[in-house]
């Protein structure tokens, strides 16, 4: 019999989306799976969705496992899924994204074939609000540069053997923004053995308003420089030989943040987000891990930015060292 592959999937207030997820995974050409729903405190009928799917699809070699955390944050429902595995491998997925059908079995295969590898990687389509449907940029590398630049590990671009997500300490709890972005780096620093599945894209991303990266408000905004601090935190206790360089790919991207947040703040017409995007920018241009070189750089990637430029990463590789 093949081994399982356990899909962990936070749920809040996604009534409506989660029975087309939930037909995407039945609809895997792969067997068996064990799906495992954690409820995160939804205020619609969200619970009972996830209930019902499990009484009407959980059977044979495709079980379905309901769970609640109370504790909010798509992360600790994803911790506590994580807990509740017990197979060798895992995915985590969105509630309301969709699976390629042959996505489990790629995976598996790339596992069976390579098992000395720790982590497998795709790439993924987007689809917006008007379903225009293009594929997300591909950049097929373990370098930690490269996710630090291009988040070659998000939620949906990755499966992995359970225990090395175990040993990197999950999803990180104490904010809700860039947290994919975070573990990728994690998982980066921890290991190197990946294999890349380079087509087709194994799963579409739907992109909507109600998501954690459409916040655009100061305490949304907010959470990806936690995000950005608890990584550099990270990168420094890993006593990895190149960490002083990721570090700066970090306060690179703190810079591109400023950026937008000022840009944003702009449109708004909002002073208080406008002073916070220049003191994110202030502090990146005078922390410790900022060479006289990288203030230039950085200054300029800032004014770029601004002008509504993009494409600096390029530059970021050779600049920063």
């Amino acid at each position: 019999m093949s081994e399982t592959m356990s899909i962990v999937i936070p749920v809040y207030n996604r009534a409506k989306e989660l029975p087309r997820t939930v037909a995407s995974i039945l609809a895997q050409h792969y067997r068996p799976i064990h799906l495992i729903l954690v409820d995160n405190g939804s205020t619609d009928n969200s619970l009972d969705v996830c209930r019902r799917l499990q009484q009407k699809y959980s059977k044979g070699l495709f079980t379905i496992d309901v769970l609640q955390e109370s504790k909010k944050g798509a992360s600790a429902a994803r911790n506590t899924g994580l807990r509740h595995v017990n197979t060798r491998h895992v995915m985590f997925f969105d509630s309301d994204d969709t699976l390629h059908p042959d996505a489990v079995m790629l995976y598996m295969e790339a596992f069976s074939i390579h098992p000395e590898i720790d982590i497998v990687g795709c790439t993924i389509n987007f689809c917006n609000e008007h379903n225009k449907v293009w594929q997300a940029k591909a950049v097929f590398s373990s370098d930690p540069v490269q996710h630090l630049l291009h988040s070659t590990l998000s939620t949906q671009r990755f499966a992995a053997r359970t225990e090395v997500v175990r040993a990197v300490g999950g999803w990180e709890e104490g904010y809700n923004g860039w947290v994919d972005w975070n573990l990728g780096v994690r998982l980066l620093l921890h290991t190197s053995k990946i294999h890349w599945i380079k087509r087709p894209p194994l799963a579409t991303q739907y992109l909507h308003e109600n998501t954690i990266t459409a916040q655009k408000d100061h305490k949304g905004l907010e959470q990806f420089h936690l995000a950005l601090l608890a990584t550099r935190r990270d990168i420094a206790a890993s006593q990895h030989p190149q960490r002083r360089r990721y570090d700066r790919f970090v306060l690179y991207r703190q810079v591109l943040l400023a950026a937008h947040i000022v840009k944003l703040s702009r449109r708004q017409h909002d002073p208080e987000l406008y002073q916070y995007g220049q003191q994110l920018y202030r502090d990146a241009l005078h922390d410790e891990a900022t060479t006289s070189m990288l203030r230039i750089f950085f200054t300029t990637c800032f004014r770029f930015t601004l002008w509504g430029g993009r494409g600096t990463g390029m530059a970021a590789q050779y600049i920063i060292h």
